[in-house]
Parts: C-alpha cells; structure tokens; sequence
C-alpha cells in the first residue's frame, strides 16, 4: 500500500521527570529531509533521533518538535553566563586596543549583550524517555500517511479503470477505422492512377507500408503493460513515489504517439480522456512517498 508525502501526528507521554510532548509534520519533497527541534542541551541526541524518523518515513520533509514540561513547580532560575561574559570582555579589550577606542566598561554594557543571563531551561531529556517518544511519534505519523495514502490509492485506482476502458473502446474501434483508411487510399490511388498502367504489386507494398506507419497495436500493448506495472506498484510496501511518476512519463509517451497515429475522431476522443486522467494521476503521484 502507497503511503501519503503529507501527514500530522502529536502525542504526548508522562513519567516521573513531567510530561513530553511531540508533534511531527511531514509534506512534500523530492528527498527526504528532517528537522529535529529540541531543547538546547538535547541537540547531541539529534543524529540518534533522525535515524529512529527514518525507519518509518523514506520521502518528504519532516518537521518534528519536541518540549518537556518537567514535574516540578520550581521556577527556572537565572544564572550568569560565564563563558559568554569572559568572551565579550575579550573582544571588547581588543576593540579598544586594536582600534584605539575609549570608554570605560559598565555593567550597563555587558547586559545589553545577548546569552549573559542563561535559565536552567525544560531540557536534559533523559534518553530512555526521549527515543521511545520519537519513536512513537513516527509510528503515528507513518500511520497517519498510510491512511491518507489509502485515499490516494482508491482516486488512482479508479482512473486507471476509467483509462483502461478507454483503451477497449479504442480497440474495438480501431478495426474499423484502419479498414475505413484502408477503402479510402485505396480509392485515392485507383483515382490517381486512372489510365495510367501503374504496378500492381509496388501499389499494394506501398499501401502495405503506409497502414503500418498508421498501425496503434504496439502503443496499445505497451499502455496496458504500463498500467498493469502501475496497479502492481500500487500494492508494494517500498516508497515507490519516484518509479510512479516515471511509469506515468511512459504513459503520457504512448498516449501521444497513438492520438498522432489516429485520425478518427472517435478514438481521439478517448485519447484525449485518457491523456485528461493520466494529468490527473500525475498530479496525484506528487504525493506519494
């Protein structure tokens, strides 16, 4: 079953350090692309994270915030910032030094520079808590673009029922169509020829040869295999998003050269339906993973 590009999923967990909460967005792209947010001290548990997101998800760009809520009342308690301090004091003996710059360093000063002041933030997410917890979320999301990509399946599915009838209704047709170009250049020559002592057998072999430009079998045989490739592709459990859109580029291909073939306006007429479904599944194909 195809899975969706685009799906939400929020979820969250309790324990004894407080509450975790997740929410994951996945959407379109032609990679796969991941952007963890997490609290400042977490980042060195990103790579982990990422590996954990890509077991379930192999195409768009997912989106995934993560926040804890711990279970104590205490308030975030502010501290000064030493290491940032130290620096902004260097580079401001330098400026002076190097650059001859006067003025006496305040307080005043040092605090309107940024990070002096660093707050025990909500962080330091124990792992144990922390990779079971985007593990869930991705379980959800995955679970949430299988459903959507469920509808997607039943739209393409019903358009490839709609194609396919085309294409019976263009065979049957067609018989028809070659015997009444047949009948018509035959006239065409018999008239041009009249009175003239032409050869039989190169007519014939001429004729022979211009119906065979004319001839929509292979095209005809080809399309029913690129569909019948496309409904076996549909039942794969693989991310198969980018070999859907190059069986519909294979599609578009033989539906033109029939309708350039075909010069009855029955058959056109079904072509041009089959070219309208197959833009529609194409438009559809953009968001399979």
């Amino acid at each position: 079953m195809i899975k969706s590009m685009t799906g939400f999923a929020k979820i969250e967990m309790e324990g004894k350090e407080g509450k975790l909460y997740a929410e994951g967005r996945a959407l379109n792209n032609r990679y796969l692309e991941i952007n963890i947010k997490l609290p400042k001290s977490d980042y060195l548990y990103e790579q982990k994270l990422r590996e954990v997101v890509k077991r379930y998800i192999k195409r768009g760009k997912v989106d995934i915030s993560i926040k804890w809520e711990r279970a104590t009342d205490q308030p975030n308690i502010p501290k000064i910032n030493d290491s940032m301090v130290k620096q902004y004091i260097e580079i401001l003996k330098t400026l002076k030094k190097e650059y001859g710059l006067k003025g006496n360093l305040a307080i005043e000063n040092i605090m309107n520079f940024r990070d002096i002041i660093a707050y025990d933030e909500n962080n330091s997410i124990p792992e144990d808590s922390l990779l079971p917890l985007c593990e869930n979320l991705a379980k959800k999301l995955n679970k949430e673009k299988a459903a959507e990509g469920r509808f997607i399946q039943d739209d393409l599915s019903v358009r490839l029922d709609t194609i396919t009838r085309c294409i019976e209704e263009i065979e049957k047709r067609w018989p028809l169509t070659i015997k009444m170009h047949e009948d018509k250049l035959k006239e065409k020559v018999l008239e041009i020829t009249k009175g003239t002592s032409a050869d039989e057998f190169r007519m014939l072999q001429e004729l022979a040869i211009y119906m065979e430009r004319l001839d929509i079998t292979e095209e005809i045989v080809r399309l029913k295999g690129h569909i019948e490739h496309f409904r076996d592709t549909l039942d794969s459990d693989d991310s198969v998003g980018r070999k859907l859109d190059f069986i519909i580029q294979e599609m578009v291909r033989e539906t033109n050269t029939l309708g350039s073939k075909s010069n009855d306006l029955s058959i056109n007429e079904r072509v041009i339906q089959t070219k309208v479904e197959i833009e529609k599944m194409r438009e559809q194909v953009q968001n399979v993973e």
